[in-house]
């Protein structure tokens, strides 16, 4: 099946070579198109003699059509053939010879014509045809003279030392040639610029500069430019053409450049980044590239943009321009359309910017610090940054909206990395910013640390005053208002946001006229603007819900600009006609009562100003919502963007509403929630509502919350009916308001009644199958035995059956489990069900989980309980667990009274328990032991005479049952007692470890692991240093049992002190940190131990069991959210690890680096090019390969395969968390290498290709080459005699092969390896050949059925 693909485009090839002029009508259109001589590849043209006759000029005129249609034909070929057709990929040399001569044809369009085919001709000729084209092309370019006096001298200069030092002469090549081929060069590299090597992009980058040298970029705000100088940048030196012509060219041949330059970038961003800076230097010339218009801001010109100073003169300067503008608009109007074509330099050096902005995005710190001197013949420099702000007031639109969209694009960029740790940005202000910005930007990041960037005081400033520039002007485009509205949302996003209170309140003026400003009515006004302008809106109303919500500005001025300048704008918006406009208008309004409720605080007036304020604000909110709230004949959007806001007005402003309004608001929340298209919305309105109402709240409001009394009982009675309904996201939600509102609201209503029904509907869905849908049940269970005591007898009816049926299912856990024994705990304290039924009930639930194993009401219906699947496959375990947590919660709610009787019915079953056996004795001496356990943990057991002691017994006589179930469960128990009385256990646990018996060395542990651990989650919980200060006296005397067992030979004790280190780091990091260190420095560094050597094998091979140990103890304490301030001095040391030849340590050391990486990032990112990457590269290629003699027969071992997997896992997991500290394409031959490895690691290398599809699609595409090899291999997977197991594992190996062959199809770019365009087709065919297949056998079967159908009729009648 290799070669149908092949011969079936072969043969279409043909047919289609067969439907147009072969290759030698081409040459012979060559020939007519150039006049009758044979012209060699890019030989320069000589002149045509015109001919006067019409005969000779239609016949050059057919010549010329005829050449065209060829070459169009020539470029569908190989679009569609070049790379699969046989017959076509023998004549690419051919067909190069023959696009490449045409380049040398007088006409124009033949020539551009020329260039397409040549481009996609690069697409699909081999690597050898590739290097010859661009070396024809560069060799000619060579040959042309620069442009402009600085490009010339360059060029001369060049062809000196080309020549030995001798004087150069330049060839005479015209530069329409010249524009020709760095157009088909631009053309080649947009095509295949991902398999230019570096040795091509060094030669041409310099010849490319030669045509647009900063030297050359001349200016009308520069003095001392000469006039001869903007005539000489394009001449031929002979005066061949006109002036005007010349300029033409000349900036055509920059624009090719800077095109190519955008290219490069994109496309081989690694070879281009020696010559980054140059590129840089070159587009921030050419970026002011108009050399017949004087913007008259010389001076202000001459620094860069980074302040704020000279507000007067800048203030004089706008009214200056203000009064001017309309005099001198049409006249410059008139002169930048017809008379000058700078702009497309402009604009093609400003893509340039843009395309060095998409490949610096991980770390953009460069482009805010590096300065270039843009300006001839001065020093003082300027960055990229300061320079696209100086730029916006470029006035051709197209490319002042290029400045604004790359200067966007920047900040976005640099805001995104801020938030990952690579630069920070400042947010101080005055002297303390500047000091600060200064010192460390000035040092690159200040010693190694991230460069900081004072966006707020440099930058911010001349920022805002310039996007208030394009939107007050009077003649501005709509694309360019709108673009620095967009950046205005942005800075939002940037600390400082855009200023202070001058700011904004200019800005909120700004957009005041844009929505309309005072103009009355605003239906009248939205039939007059255009669809541009109602775009120009919404982009408006965009700008203010992110100024209201970012949180970067002062809440009071950001109140104080809004109330005073644009509020009744914003009410008036929800009047428009489109409904985006309305839906984001709503949006806006939703954020107004946040911000005053943010800003009350810091309001200075009288009580009675603000209670004035807030009711004034509140009935213009009401006046604006209500009519879009009751309305049934809008869009969707506006439906539920009215609910939010009404949730917004009711939640926090209902203080300032009367009650008719109050309860307007609800009446139609209350229909809405009825309503199916508007039900989810509005259950989340009630949640709002509902949660704003607490005491909290209250407080705030001076008075009692929202009272929703009027709409609460047929509310609640909603949301349980909306219980039955088979949407789980209807359900979930439903839930999610019944538990807020119950909470907040439910005292208001006391029916015990209505709860009942509510209750019923709750207890019927509480099944182990959807536990998420469980626990918001349980919760609102126990949220209404909270509030309605009187409903316990319901909750004993309907919902307590399915929580006992619950408790013993092996899958219970997490958030269900929690809210569980919330319920039991709130049924003992409410006294709605009787302490020993309850407990009589749960200990029933043993029993019954071995007979039933552990069915689910589910189960009643008919349908397979998922608890009874996993109880099957051993889920007991689990479900006793759960069990015992369920009796201990009751036990410690309860009286004291019942819980000495619990206590001493735990002792009784555990000392009598011994004397019988077998396996529901186990069961129940294990119950019963992890009781004790996770009681002893709520209460303190030492307090009653007599019983720690009997316990502790238990406890280590335990440990020599014959069951690991028991066993395991004396230690849980025996660590969990210890929480509640440290000072009985912990010194027992100590001393038992201080015997060294092997057999129990892992169960103390193990116990004392569960100490430790139970304190690390109550730090974690709220405990705070109360929790760090339990354990810390007993650190001292912890350690040297810890560190006595590092060297274990047992594994499982080995990671049980690494548990123990890793969450005693969490509470007491500088206490262990330091000793884990010492440890590292004392084992680290020897060679891997040989057991068959003697003398200092055993010592050799305990520092590497050592080393293992802190490797994970390290690790766990990341997983554990150990601080990584004080973590991050002791990486380096840690890091050390890596190094060691002992393989398990290298591959704890690795889950160690993967654990930094996926939990914090920043541990380790500034640690990734010098201790981590280069490890990484070397395991990541590392093969270990052993024979292993098993007699008959040997087998093959990889014992490196574990490391290759974690090394790959790291480099995924870099991917996605840290990029920015990942060498993309260095990581391409390791991931080319890991396609082609084992089983395991294809899988993984799998998955890193699909992603990286998405996130990093030019390093994929300039690798694709290396990886059709082994996914053809994956793809075509032999099966054999595989059956079972076997045949599904081979199966989804090669499902997971064409996954990726579908994704790496969608890169651009991919599509034009050769190689991989054969296998692709290889598979498409085989695909329909199976499909065809399949087909054949279904219409046999079907026509099989039929003849049957037939026979029986024929039987019947």
């Amino acid at each position: 099946m290799r070669f149908a693909p092949l011969a079936c485009c072969a043969s279409l090839a043909a047919s289609v070579a067969s439907a147009f002029t072969p290759l030698e009508t081409i040459r012979s259109a060559t020939v007519l198109d150039t006049t009758g001589a044979e012209t060699s590849a890019l030989a320069t043209p000589s002149a045509s003699s015109s001919s006067s006759s019409s005969s000779s000029r239609q016949e050059d005129k057919s010549a010329e059509e005829i050449t065209l249609s060829c070459l169009d034909v020539l470029t569908d070929l190989l679009t569609r053939f070049g790379s699969v057709s046989i017959s076509i990929t023998r004549q690419h040399e051919q067909i190069l010879h023959i696009a490449l001569s045409q380049l040398a044809s007088i006409r124009p369009v033949v020539r551009k014509r020329a260039g397409n085919a040549i481009g996609c001709l690069a697409a699909v000729i081999s690597d050898t045809l590739l290097e010859r084209l661009v070396e024809s092309l560069l060799s000619q370019i060579d040959l042309a003279e620069g442009v402009g006096r600085s490009g010339k001298r360059r060029t001369r200069a060049a062809h000196r030392a080309e020549s030995g030092g001798g004087k150069g002469s330049v060839p005479d090549l015209k530069v329409a040639d010249t524009r020709a081929l760095i157009r088909t060069m631009c053309t080649v590299s947009g095509a295949v610029g991902h398999r230019l090597g570096q040795r091509q992009i060094d030669r041409i980058v310099p010849i490319f500069l030669r045509f647009c040298d900063p030297e050359d970029a001349a200016s009308g705000d520069d003095e001392d430019m000469d006039d001869d100088e903007e005539m000489d940048d394009a001449g031929d030196g002979g005066g061949a053409q006109p002036d005007e012509a010349a300029m033409s060219l000349a900036n055509e041949l920059r624009e090719s450049c800077f095109a190519g330059f955008e290219s490069f970038i994109l496309r081989c961003p690694n070879e281009i980044e020696p010559h980054l800076s140059l590129i840089i230097h070159a587009a921030l010339s050419y970026m002011r590239y108009d050399p017949n218009y004087s913007y008259g801001d010389d001076d202000d010109e001459d620094g860069d943009s980074e302040g704020d100073g000279g507000e007067e003169e800048e203030e004089e300067e706008d009214e200056y321009s203000d009064e001017e503008e309309d005099e001198y608009s049409d006249e410059e109007d008139d002169f930048s359309d017809d008379d000058d074509d700078s702009w497309k330099v402009r604009r093609s050096a400003i893509r340039t910017l843009s395309a060095v902005v998409r490949a610096t995005e991980h770390d953009p710190s460069k482009l805010w610090i590096d300065e270039y001197a843009w300006r001839r013949n001065r020093t003082k420099g300027v960055t990229v940054a300061g320079a696209l702000v100086n730029r916006f007031k470029e006035r051709e639109e197209n490319c002042r909206v290029d400045v604004v969209d790359c200067f966007t694009r920047l900040l976005s960029t640099t805001v995104a990395a801020s938030a990952t740790g690579v630069l920070t940005l400042a947010s101080t202000t005055a002297a303390d910013a500047m000091d600060t910005a200064s010192d460390e930007a000035a040092g690159g990041g200040g010693g190694g640390g991230p460069v900081v960037i004072d966006l707020r005081t440099k930058f911010v400033p001349a920022i805002v005053k310039a996007c208030e520039k394009q939107l007050g002007a009077k003649r501005g485009g709509e694309r360019t208002k709108s673009s620095a509205l967009a950046l205005l949302s942005t800075l939002c996003n940037a600390p400082g946001g855009v200023g202070g209170a001058d700011q904004i309140r200019s800005v909120f003026v700004h957009v005041k006229t844009i929505l309309g400003g005072s103009g009355g009515d605003g239906r009248a006004l939205s039939r007059s603007v255009s669809v541009g302008s109602k775009s120009l809106k919404l982009d408006a109303l965009c700008l203010v819900r992110v100024t209201l919500a970012c949180g970067n500005h002062d809440p009071s001025d950001v109140r104080d600009a809004l109330l005073d300048v644009l509020l009744l704008d914003l009410c008036a918006s929800v009047n428009e006609d489109w409904y985006k406009v309305i839906a984001e208008a709503l949006r806006v309004l939703s954020e107004v009562p946040r911000l005053l409720v943010a800003a009350r605080s810091s309001k200075s007036s009288s009580a009675e100003d603000v209670k004035a304020e807030m009711d004034r604000v509140a009935g213009a909110l009401y006046e604006a919502i209500e009519p879009r709230l009751a309305a049934h004949d809008l869009d969707q959007e506006i439906k539920e963007c009215a609910l939010a806001a009404s949730a917004s007005l009711l939640s926090l402003l209902h203080g300032s509403l009367s009650a008719e309004r109050q309860g307007r608001l609800l009446a139609l929340l209350l229909d809405r929630l009825k309503n199916e298209t508007t039900r989810i919305a509005a259950i989340k309105t009630l949640s709002v509502i509902g949660a704003a109402s607490q005491g909290e709240t209250e407080e705030k409001e001076g008075g009692g919350g929202l009272d929703l009394s009027p709409i609460l009982a047929d509310a609640v009675l909603e949301l349980a009916s909306l219980l039955r309904q088979q949407s789980r996201g209807i359900k979930q939600s439903a839930l999610e308001a019944l538990v807020i509102v119950v909470r907040c609201q439910g005292s208001a209503v006391m029916d015990a009644a209505m709860f009942d029904s509510v209750l019923k509907e709750l207890g019927a869905i509480i099944v182990d199958s959807d536990l998420h849908i469980s626990h918001l049940s349980l919760r609102a269970s126990m949220s209404v035995l909270q509030v309605c005591p009187a409903s316990g007898p319901s909750v004993k009816a309907h919902v307590l059956p399915s929580a006992l049926v619950l408790s013993t299912s092996p899958l219970l856990q997490d958030l269900a489990l929690d809210s569980l024994l919330s319920l039991l705990r709130q049924l003992v304290l409410s006294d709605a069900v009787d302490f020993a039924d309850l407990l009589s009930s749960l200990r029933g639930r043993l029993s019954a989980g071995d007979e039933k194993g552990g069915r689910s009401s589910a189960a009643s219906a008919g349908a397979p309980s998922a608890a009874a699947s996993a109880a099957a496959h051993g889920g007991s375990k689990q479900a006793v667990t759960n069990l015992a947590k369920c009796v201990a919660t009751i036990a410690a709610a309860t009286t004291p009274e019942n819980r000495e009787a619990v206590v001493a019915d735990l002792l009784s079953t555990l000392e009598s328990g011994s004397a019988t056996a077998g396996e529901g004795n186990a069961q129940r001496i294990q119950l019963a032991l992890l009781t004790s356990g996770d009681l002893g943990r709520m209460v303190d057991l030492s307090a009653t005479e007599g019983t720690a002691d009997r316990l502790q017994r238990i406890y280590v006589s335990s440990f020599d049952s014959s069951s690991d179930d028991v066993r395991h469960a004396a230690a849980y128990a025996l660590g969990r007692a210890s929480v509640g009385a440290m000072p009985v256990f912990l010194p027992a646990i100590l001393n038992a470890l201080e015997e060294n018996r092997e057999k129990k060395q892992y169960l103390l542990l193990s116990a004392l692991r569960e100490l430790i651990h139970c304190h690390q989650i109550e730090g974690e919980g709220g405990g705070g240093e109360a929790a760090g200060d339990g354990v810390s006296s007993s650190v001292p005397l912890i350690l040297p049992h810890l560190f006595k067992h590092c060297g274990d030979k047992e594994e499982g004790v080995r990671t049980m002190v690494a548990e123990c280190l890793g969450s005693l780091t969490c509470l007491q990091p500088d206490v262990i940190l330091p000793q884990l260190r010492d440890l590292v420095q004392k084992h680290s560094g020897k060679p891997a131990a040989q057991l068959e050597e003697e003398g200092e094998s055993e010592e050799t091979r305990k520092d590497a069991l050592v080393c293992w140990t802190v490797a994970i103890s390290v690790k766990f304490a990341i997983a554990g959210k150990a601080d990584p301030a004080q973590l991050s001095p002791f990486m380096p040391s840690f890091l050390v690890l890596l190094q060691e030849d002992d393989l398990s340590v290298k591959n704890t050391a690795l889950l160690m680096v993967y654990s930094a990486v996926h939990h914090s990032p920043h541990l380790v990112a500034g640690l990734m090019q010098e201790h981590i990457l280069p490890s990484l590269y070397e395991v990541a290629i590392l093969n270990l390969k052993r024979v292993v003699d098993l007699g008959p027969f040997k087998h093959t071992v990889d014992d490196a395969i574990p490391l290759r997997k974690a090394a790959l896992s790291i480099f995924s997991t870099c991917l996605e968390k840290c990029p920015g500290c990942l060498d993309v394409p260095a990581f391409m031959p390791i991931l080319a290498k890991a396609l082609a490895d084992v089983e395991d690691v294809q899988l993984q290398a799998h998955q890193i290709v699909i992603s990286m599809c998405v996130r990093h699609p030019v390093p994929i595409a300039a690798a694709v080459e290396t990886f059709v090899e082994p996914l053809e291999k994956t793809c075509n997977k032999k099966k054999g005699q595989k059956t079972g197991t076997e045949l599904e594992r081979v199966n989804e190996w090669i499902k997971s092969g064409l996954r990726v062959m579908v994704s790496l199809s969608h890169v651009d770019g991919v599509v034009e390896w050769a190689a991989f365009v054969l296998v692709l087709c290889a598979l498409l065919l085989f695909s329909l050949y199976l499909l065809s297949r399949l087909l054949l056998f279904a219409v046999a079967f079907v026509s099989c059925a039929c003849v049957h159908c037939v026979a029986v009729n024929s039987q019947i009648s």
